[in-house]
């Protein structure tokens, strides 16, 4: 897994603010509109992992756009909000599966489709980069498949995507991105990763 330069915060401050967020996501049972409740964990998301631009991804229609966001230029949210890769036509692609083919390492990740072997992939299906630049000049570029870029390309250095999934279904991602690298710790990556686990809790009744 993908660690970090960057000073780790004391494990008791995580305790309680890991606390925190599971009791406000408990809290959030009460909103019955998926796309409310991907606004309220943007702002938690934001706080948690300190990084300058989140994003909330949400499976809708055959892709997973953003349903919400903070820091991040509309621009990029406009181009890169959907996934769904088409011909020339226009037409969506599928797999052999029949499943609509996700572009980027958010379709990697939201497909389980990422290398877990690989020093950017985690257990949990996460992908971690304490720096883009630096990952797509390595060999391990040649791991990631084909990729848009557009994260490194607009400036940003850290970069985690974080499934939403619970019982082998994929209800989105969070997203975290810095223009500073090493921005996610472990123990920084391992809270966003039991966030995510949290919300796609709430993500199975409110879009059941």
């Amino acid at each position: 897994m993908a660690g970090s330069a960057h000073a780790p915060s004391s494990t008791k401050r995580l305790d309680l603010e890991r606390r925190a967020f599971l009791d406000l996501l408990q809290m959030a049972n009460t909103l019955a509109e998926p796309r409310e409740l991907a606004r309220q964990l943007v702002v938690l998301a934001q706080h948690l992992s300190g990084c300058e631009a989140v994003a909330v991804r949400l499976k809708s229609g055959p892709g997973y756009p953003y349903a919400a966001h903070l820091g991040f230029r509309d621009r990029f949210i406009s181009v890169e909000s959907d996934l769904c890769a088409t011909d020339g036509a226009g037409h969506l692609l599928r797999d052999a599966d029949r499943k609509p083919i996700l572009a980027c390492l958010c379709g990697k990740v939201l497909s389980c489709q990422l290398d877990r072997s690989q020093r950017f992939g985690t257990d949990r299906g996460s992908f971690i980069s304490s720096s883009t630049s630096d990952l797509l000049a390595s060999p391990e570029a040649g791991c990631l498949g084909q990729t848009r870029n557009r994260c490194c390309a607009d400036g940003y250095e850290t970069l985690g995507l974080f499934p939403i999934r619970r019982d082998d279904v994929t209800y989105g991602l969070i997203q975290c991105n810095d223009s500073r690298p090493g921005r996610l710790t472990a123990e920084g990556i391992d809270l966003m990763e039991h966030l995510a686990a949290s919300a796609a809790h709430l993500f199975q009744l409110t879009m059941a």
